[in-house]
């Protein structure tokens, strides 16, 4: 009896045991700087079991410094916390509840990084935190009525130029304040709008996808971020400036930007009209502008986002607004309009490749563009709850562009002789229309790791162009009337799946669909009577639809101080052109891609790491390129599409190396990129060696260029540049080198012979920036570049130019104040040819008087260009030729402006 009571008890006991479900707890908590209450963002959070370490887990901190652990069954852990420039954080843990919450675990910072160099009180100027370097604003001294961007030009690494923002040598695609959107991506204005005294500091990381936020699974697409931090003090209240200035020739400029920031609710207005080239708008919004340099314009020392050429008025109007609409919701969207009247005078002298010779080419233009733009983008994110998130990114713009030009270009051989010319008027009227669309769905499991996302992107672009060509020699005039329409559908549907402890699997289809038509049509007009004659051989109707489908699988590795992922995709892609007009026909290419890829980041030591990441990727050609009609809007230079272009297969590998050292103040970092194409496109150029008829009866002079896009192999393109930034402590100055070395091989085709231009460019910065002084602050810099030009079939083609820049800039507040300003610049140019050699001095200087209750007002005196002396040129390289342009640009002009600071904070600290 006492045995089979004692069986009865023990299945008893088993059976009760084999009911009791294993509890499995989520575990979570927020990492805060213990000194200045700032989240560590990137940190890592391990749970080591104890008594069986296959069911340890991880986290990562978000970007508010949040980890959530989920599936943690009930055990003794070991709690262990490692973020770079932190000490180590471990404790032991009993998990035995189905939620625990940490709330806030307080880091210290590493005694290294506490005994760093004291720049202002005991303010440490660098810090690193995972994948993220910080820089504490309090560290630099600016004036007080600097701008953010006046702020991050003297951190460690920080350049700011007329190429934009860039971090260590790699450039800054958006600036978010307080980790929300702010004018949409568009960095030189967001840094210009927010003033440097309500910065308490600057973030810059890799920001990751929408699907890589939420899901924790890093998809390798990131987007290169400045976050600027506020002081809590200064997130309620409003602040900002206006000012207005009247000057010698009838010269204006009247602007302000004002902030109202009400804790989560924020709204910027900012707003501007001048006729100083002042402008704070992209690249993006002169998209229907033809014509124009680039490269070394120097206008206002007050530009926002860079210059047109020539002489530009500019009226523009932006708005930025975020909120928090409950615990749930967040919007974050901007509004800009501009308007722009721009007047350019041009002088352009190329030399061109023809086979055994060279030809020169001398161009004189002038143009007045009119160009109106508005566009509207917005992101709003909806936390349906722990697991769901649903996110909405809509964008709308609309551009009107209206120009006319008038351009006499003559073409001479070597010995001089005029081989042909052109004078001719070209009116252009454009209109543009874009709206596009990002929805993303995204659901988290149970299981930590374990989700699914699904992402649909829309595009449509209208754009309508009338332009009429004028060709005064021959009294002719030609009507081209262009409808294109643009439209893209895609979706992703996106899994992930943890793998052990560490590791996560990824598998996402990918299907989309673009289709371009393109209608153009062409008239002959005469010009006493005015009747229209349609012209066959120069209109064309033209549609192209490429359709894609990618199949992806990666895994994906994360442990303490490693990270790295490797997959493969298969792409299949149909490319179908349809010519409706003159002559029907249809080319279909098919193609099967494999694209593998790998990326993986390396901590070495306490501070350095090493990130690697290698793709491959395709790329269509334009409708432009597809379209098979000539273009002879310029004769000398006609050109023509190809619809039997392949796409392009391209592989990349890039390489970053960064080592900032904070406890002296210093950081060093090297960042190189080699890119190769194969089926690059590129342009076959012939020369008509005499007046000639091309298909059609289109009249080709003598010596004129006709050019076709073709695919060819062999385009390479190599970036290497090195920063380094240190503090000279008896200066108490940053002094910042970048040293910069660039190969590209551009394949072409001349005359039937293939062509190689290799071009070696290298450039070396030296800058000099003060921090000792709120009311003595300098800028001191030196560039030097230097570019070789070699190219396969002509030798006594082969060229070079060099380009040697030095600049100083002083701002300083003394007697009460009183503001002297100061900024110099000298630039000497060795060109192409001697006749384009020059060097010239760019002098601004202003004195100014503070007045007002702590100095809100001012009165300023400036000149720009004291010396009179101002320039611009650009040069560019193609493998059929080089050349060289002049534009006009501002001359000198005294001003008078006014300008009031807006100050009103509550509860400032």
């Amino acid at each position: 009896m006492k045995r089979i009571a004692l069986v009865i008890i023990s299945m008893t006991i088993g059976w009760a045991t084999y009911g009791q479900e294993v509890i499995k707890s989520k575990v979570y908590g927020r990492l805060v700087d213990k000194t200045d209450g700032s989240m560590l963002i990137g940190a890592t959070v391990q749970l080591f079991n104890i008594k069986d370490s296959t069911k340890s887990r991880y986290a990562v901190t978000d970007v508010e410094g949040i980890f959530l652990i989920k599936d943690v069954e009930s055990a003794f852990y070991k709690m262990n916390i490692k973020s770079l420039g932190y000490k180590p954080y471990s404790r032991t843990v009993r998990i035995s509840i189905e939620e625990m919450n940490f709330g806030n675990i307080f880091m210290e910072q590493d005694e290294k990084v506490l005994e760093g160099i004291e720049v202002q009180g005991a303010v440490v100027a660098m810090e690193v935190k995972g994948d993220t370097v910080q820089y504490n604003a309090d560290a630099y001294k600016v004036n007080p009525d600097a701008s953010t961007a006046d702020l991050v030009k003297k951190m460690p690494g920080i350049v700011i130029d007329e190429n934009g923002v860039s971090a260590n040598g790699e450039t800054i695609e958006q600036v978010l304040l307080d980790g929300k959107r702010f004018f949409g991506q568009d960095p030189l204005l967001s840094l210009n709008t927010i003033p440097a005294e309500v910065v308490q500091k600057v973030e810059v990381f890799d920001q990751k996808s929408e699907r890589s936020q939420f899901t924790g699974y890093d998809d390798g697409n990131t987007t290169k971020t400045m976050n600027v931090v506020t002081k809590e003090g200064k997130r309620n209240g409003q602040f900002g400036k206006a000012y207005a200035g009247y000057g010698t020739d009838d010269r204006y400029k009247i602007g302000a930007n004002v902030n109202s920031f009400k804790d989560d609710q924020r709204l910027t207005v900012i707003g501007m009209t001048n006729n100083i080239n002042q402008q704070n708008f992209s690249g993006e919004d002169l998209a229907g502008i033809s014509g124009g340099g680039g490269g070394f314009r120097r206008g206002n020392n007050s530009l926002m986002t860079g210059t047109q050429s020539g002489i530009t008025q500019t009226n523009s109007l932006g708005l930025n607004f975020t909120d928090e609409w409950g615990t749930k919701a967040k919007f974050e969207g901007s509004y800009f309009f501009n308007q722009t009247n721009n007047s350019r005078d041009e002088t352009t002298n190329r030399e061109i490749y023809n086979g055994d010779s060279i030809q020169y080419y001398d161009e004189i233009k002038n143009a007045d563009t009119d160009n109106l733009n508005h566009r509207l983008d917005a992101r709003i994110t909806y936390d349906i709850n722990d697991d769901n998130k649903l996110t909405i990114r809509p964008r709308i713009s609309y551009q009107n562009n209206e120009s006319l030009t008038f351009t006499d270009g003559a073409t001479v051989n070597g010995a001089g002789t005029e081989i042909n010319r052109t004078e001719n008027n070209y009116r252009s009227s454009n209109e543009a229309f874009n709206i596009d669309n990002y929805i993303s769905y995204m659901h988290k499991f149970d299981k930590i790791g374990r989700t699914w996302s699904l992402e649909l992107e829309t595009n449509y672009k209208e754009t309508d162009r009338e332009n009429y060509y004028e060709d005064i020699a021959q009294d002719s005039i030609t009507q081209y009337l262009t409808d294109e329409t643009d439209y893209t559908i895609e979706s992703t549907l996106g899994y992930t799946e943890p793998i052990g402890n560490t590791a996560q699997l990824s598998a996402t289809y990918e299907l989309s669909y673009r289709e371009r038509n393109s209608d153009k049509n062409t008239y002959n007009i005469n010009p006493d009577s005015g009747a229209k004659n349609f012209n066959t051989q120069l209109s064309n109707h033209f549609v192209s639809g490429y359709t894609q489908h990618k199949t992806e699988v990666s895994l994906s590795n994360r442990s303490m101080g490693t990270f790295y992922r490797f997959g493969l995709a298969y792409q299949y892609a149909e490319l179908a052109n349809k010519q409706i007009q003159p002559e029907t026909g249809n080319f279909v290419n098919r193609f099967n891609s494999i694209l593998p890829f790998a990326m993986g980041r390396i901590e070495l030591g306490s501070e350095a790491d090493v990130f690697i990441r290698y793709r491959t990727s395709t790329s269509t050609p334009s409708i432009n390129q597809l379209q098979n009609v000539i273009d002879n809007s310029n004769p000398l230079f006609i050109s023509t599409g190809n619809p039997e272009l392949d796409q392009s297969y391209s592989h990349s590998l890039m390489i970053r190396f960064n080592k900032p050292n904070p406890d002296k103040n210093r950081s060093i970092a090297n960042f190189t990129r080699v890119e190769t194409t194969q089926n690059y496109i590129t342009n076959e150029t012939t020369y008509a060696p005499q007046d000639s008829v091309y298909a059609g009866g289109i009249i080709v002079q003598q010596g004129a260029q006709v050019s076709k896009p073709i695919n060819m192999n062999g385009y390479w393109n190599v970036n290497n540049n090195t920063t380094h930034s240190i503090l000279i402590e008896k200066l108490k100055s940053n002094f910042n080198t970048s040293l910069g070395f660039n190969y590209r091989r551009l394949p072409g085709r001349t005359n039937e012979q293939t062509n190689i231009s290799s071009t070696y460019s290298g450039n070396i910065k030296f800058a000099l920036a003060s921090n000792f002084s709120e009311n003595f602050d300098f800028n001191i810099y030196y560039d030097v570049s230097s570019n070789l030009v070699n190219n396969s079939i002509e030798s006594i083609a082969n060229t070079n130019y060099t380009t040697q820049t030095t600049g100083a800039k002083l701002n300083w507040i003394f007697g009460g104040g009183f503001v002297f300003r100061n900024d110099i610049y000298y630039q000497k140019y060795n060109g192409i040819e001697d006749s384009f050699d020059s060097e010239y001095v760019l002098w601004n200087m202003s004195v100014a008087r503070k007045f007002l209750k702590n100095d809100v007002g001012e009165l300023e005196l400036s000149v720009f260009d004291l010396l009179g002396q101002n320039q611009s040129f650009s040069q560019s390289v193609n493998p059929a030729y080089v050349e060289e342009v002049r534009t006009e640009v501002l001359q000198q002009y005294f001003m008078m402006t006014f300008t009031y600071q807006l100050r009103r904070f509550s509860g400032a600290k």
